[in-house]
């Protein structure tokens, strides 16, 4: 009996010491099922993100095709807007030119060697057209045998040499509507004096849209000439 009792405590023993050890065997082999699973989507959802990237023929058909076609135009843009720019730049300056050039031209007032009469010439001392810029006046002498007393807009037009003759703007006026407040009556007066009484009369001949110069001018039967003043007007 002591011998059958020894062998089944031994024979409980054994089986106890291997249940203790089965689930530690499984706790063991867990963790390594559940690294494989968790990473197999890892590695599967890294190589989808990569393949297209490695894909010539994906980048070629994407991104870089649309980028070039902004490039291609914003460059254009850039050229026709900097060729149009010239272009003005170019077409103000020779406006310029021609404005700057215009307003170098002067009008004829006296012939070489003329003279100017007497009483002409003691009226324009500090004698000055008062407007947005105050000029002096200046003696007129220029020859004229014309017929019919003075000549008409385009007569004295060629007379003082006058850039486009036929299209001048001139506007014949009578003194007192020029000098309405009499502010000039010595200037009128002493060309009157010096053509012996004839008419007097003011020659309004425009610059351009701001300036224009007045001739106040008298006909002198024995010089055979026209004899006067004239000033720079600024009419802004």
């Amino acid at each position: 009996m002591p011998t059958l009792h020894n062998t089944l405590l031994s024979a409980l023993s054994l089986a106890a010491k291997r249940t203790q050890h089965l689930p530690k065997q499984i706790t063991r082999l867990a963790p390594p099922t559940t690294t494989t699973t968790t990473t197999l989507p890892r590695t599967t959802a890294i190589r989808r993100i990569s393949a297209p990237l490695n894909n010539p023929r994906f980048l070629s058909r994407t991104y870089p095709p649309s980028r070039n076609m902004a490039s291609d135009e914003d460059y254009m843009a850039f050229l026709n807007k900097a060729n149009q720019d010239a272009d003005e730049g170019r077409a103000s300056a020779a406006q310029r030119s021609q404005g700057g050039a215009a307003a170098q031209r002067t009008f004829k007032a006296t012939d070489d060697g003329a003279e100017i009469p007497k009483p002409i010439a003691e009226a324009l001392r500090d004698a000055f057209y008062v407007s947005e810029a105050d000029e002096p006046f200046c003696g007129v002498s220029l020859r004229w045998k014309g017929e019919g007393g003075l000549p008409d807009e385009v007569e004295f037009a060629k007379l003082i040499h006058h850039w486009d003759a036929e299209n001048a703007q001139i506007d014949i006026m009578d003194p007192v509507d020029w000098d309405s407040e009499g502010r000039y009556a010595n200037i009128i007066d002493a060309v009157r004096e010096a053509t012996k009484g004839n008419d007097v009369r003011v020659y309004r001949v425009a610059r351009d849209l701001t300036r224009a110069e007045y001739f106040v001018i008298s006909r002198d039967d024995e010089g055979g000439r026209i004899v006067g003043v004239k000033a720079l007007g600024v009419e802004s």
